[in-house]
């Protein structure tokens, strides 16, 4: 004979239903504790800020010691892929591609007469390869003393336009100089920051509106990215998502509101 909760249980059918009137009190106090907010269904849309950004953003250098001559775009200014953006005042470079250039026709003419001695039997082999050898090395440097010259000038990679000048027009600049900072109007996309406990149900191929305040659109956008590491202190995570369709107006810098509705 045994007791549950002070009463005495005489009989098998006694004891069954004290156990099931304690299963029911167990049920219905689970069913009553709060629920976690990672295990709730979203049923209100979530908002987080959003910036438009460009994949296209340079730092021009120069590679060549030289007076830079003109800067083409000023500062704010648009400028299309291929437009000249700097030049340089490259005379000196100019006058050694033309010395080259000698010395190449000058090797040249060496071989082709050393090549008719050879067939004449008045010189050997070597001297037709030693003649051919010296006509390489001077094509050589007359290929380098090209692309020297082709470094005279800097034009654009694609279209944008100028954010900055770094440099000034007569300034002397050495290789690796900064000398203008560019940003691209194309290969534009959004950037998110989002708490980091939004990854338990945002992924990658996630659409979403975004509505842009300084243009008053509201555009179409799907997550592409998720940041690989989450910030320690705010505990958030950087997400970039693609603009479905024309980017329109849209331009690198402006911002609004990324809103997440909730999954049907």
């Amino acid at each position: 004979m045994t007791s549950l909760r002070g009463y005495r249980i005489d009989d098998p059918g006694r004891r069954f239903t004290a156990a099931a009137s304690m299963f029911c009190t167990l049920a219905v106090s689970a069913f009553l504790l709060p629920v976690s907010a990672d295990a709730q269904e979203r049923t209100d849309p979530l908002e987080t800020r959003v910036l438009v950004t460009t994949q296209d953003r340079a730092v021009l250098a120069g590679e060549l010691a030289a007076r830079i001559d003109r800067i083409a775009v000023r500062p704010g200014q648009a400028f299309r892929k291929g437009d000249l953006l700097i030049s340089f005042d490259c005379a000196a470079y100019k006058a050694q591609r033309a010395t080259a250039a000698a010395d190449y026709r000058q090797a040249d003419a060496q071989l082709k007469s050393q090549k008719r001695l050879f067939e004449l039997r008045s010189v050997g082999e070597l001297d037709v390869v030693m003649a051919e050898a010296a006509r390489d090395r001077t094509l050589a440097q007359l290929q380098l003393q090209d692309v020297y010259l082709d470094r005279c000038k800097i034009t654009a990679p694609y279209d944008g336009a100028v954010v900055q000048w770094l440099s000034q027009p007569y300034q002397i600049a050495n290789p690796g100089d900064e000398l203008m900072e560019i940003i691209g109007s194309g290969n534009l996309e959004l950037e998110l920051i989002v708490p980091s406990s939004w990854l338990s149900w945002l992924s990658t191929g996630q659409s979403f509106k975004a509505r842009i305040e300084e243009t008053g659109s509201v555009i179409a956008a799907t997550t592409e990215r998720i940041g690989a590491d989450i910030d320690p202190v705010s505990q958030t995570v950087k997400v970039f998502a693609a603009i479905n369709g024309d980017a329109g107006t849209l331009l690198p810098g402006m911002s609004g509101v990324a809103v997440f509705e909730p999954e049907s």
